[in-house]
């Protein structure tokens, strides 16, 4: 079977947890980089980690690396790659080129010696002339020091675009960012889950899917389903396997919002989503919890508190509430809190056991473990 060199992009700050989730899905060669995340695999892999990947943002293949000092060089290396394989009649290429520290610094004249190479290869190869489908096929290349990378799209829409964030409010958190932070957090689906402030229901809504075992892309209208290399019999055994691996389980996941609204948004996500039922909604402020915490001794709680222009008033003594909880009515609970700043850890008032540093909203904020010893 065909060993494909493929390329998982991922949100900065999540690498190694990707790295840890692609070996689980049995990708082979699997390493971390600054920018994402190496692995090879077969077709089957691709298939797999595109279905059931909880933490990667799209899955590149790569399919040629070469050096290229000229743009006929460009144009003869790229018409080498066998585009016919991956291509069918009547979709349209989208070819988007950086460009940086090479000769070829002219991202626009990149981009169309390898359309231009794409077109005539498959000219050439016999490949039948159709109408458009409207189906969009995106391949990427990077020069770097004059040399080339050229990869093919296989995800299509972003895979954290899981389709059932139907409403949102403001900076909600990527679907992959919170999945990996429940990951980071060895979260287990016996533990109960508390999910305060949980705006549009993001992270309650992965939890309960990870605790159903559910894949989280079976709907998903991936790239590579066009590719003519995709063999259907053994895509749809994929599916089905994927399908299977549900489960019927009780799950201790609660959610609080302050806001009628908010909340009624968190809950039409999940409806969407299909684990509305997996999931206990209430209408509470989080400053409630000090008077009547959760029933049971010990759980997680995950949360992305309002910050800056999503919260009026002085932020600080919000975290400086959430780390008294710790010391009171959460006490023998796990906390998982996004930080936006020093202020706010330092009015936490809890010395962080483990962090994580992670792009959210276009800034870098910290993922504090706190826990009481």
């Amino acid at each position: 079977m065909e060993k494909l060199s493929c390329f998982a992009v991922v949100i900065p700050g999540l690498e190694k947890i990707v790295e840890i989730e692609l070996n689980a899905l049995s990708a082979h060669d699997v390493q971390a980089t600054e920018a994402g995340v190496s692995f090879c695999g077969s077709m089957d892999t691709l298939c797999r980690v595109n279905l059931r990947a909880r933490t990667v943002t799209r899955v590149l293949v790569r399919l040629a690396d070469f050096k290229a000092l000229s743009f006929p060089e460009l144009y003869n290396k790229s018409y080498k790659i066998a585009w016919e394989r991956y291509i069918p009649a009547g979709i349209e290429v989208q070819v988007r080129a950086a460009c940086h520290h090479s000769r070829l610094i002219h991202s626009g004249r990149v981009e169309k010696a390898v359309q231009d190479a794409i077109a005539a290869r498959l000219s050439n190869s016999g490949s039948p002339a159709a109408p458009g489908t409207g189906d969009v096929q995106q391949i990427t290349v990077r020069l770097e020091n004059d040399h080339c990378t050229i990869s093919i799209d296989s995800s299509g829409e972003r895979l954290d675009r899981r389709g059932y964030r139907l409403q949102s409010g403001r900076a909600p958190i990527r679907e992959t960012v919170a999945a990996s932070i429940l990951q980071w957090m060895h979260w287990d689906i016996a533990e109960p889950l508390l999910v305060p402030m949980c705006g549009s229901g993001t992270f309650a809504i992965e939890a309960a899917t990870m605790g159903l075992g559910r894949a989280v892309n079976l709907r998903h209208e991936f790239s590579f389903l066009h590719w003519p290399m995709l063999h259907n019999k053994r895509w749809v055994r994929l599916m089905e396997k994927a399908a299977g691996m549900e489960k019927s389980v009780l799950l201790a996941i609660e959610a609080t919002d302050i806001d009628p609204d908010i909340l009624q948004q968190a809950i039409s996500n999940a409806e969407a989503a299909g684990v509305k039922d997996a999931i206990h909604f209430s209408q509470r402020d989080v400053r409630d919890l000090s008077e009547s915490g959760p029933s049971t001794d010990k759980g997680l709680i995950v949360c992305n508190p309002p910050y800056g222009d999503r919260l009026k008033g002085d932020v600080t003594a919000l975290y400086k509430y959430l780390g008294g909880l710790l010391q009171g009515a959460l006490k023998g609970w796990r906390m998982a809190v996004i930080v936006p700043d020093k202020a706010c850890e330092s009015a936490l008032g809890l010395p962080a056991k483990r962090r994580l540093k992670v792009k959210h909203g276009g800034k870098w904020v910290q993922v504090l473990h706190l826990e009481l010893d």
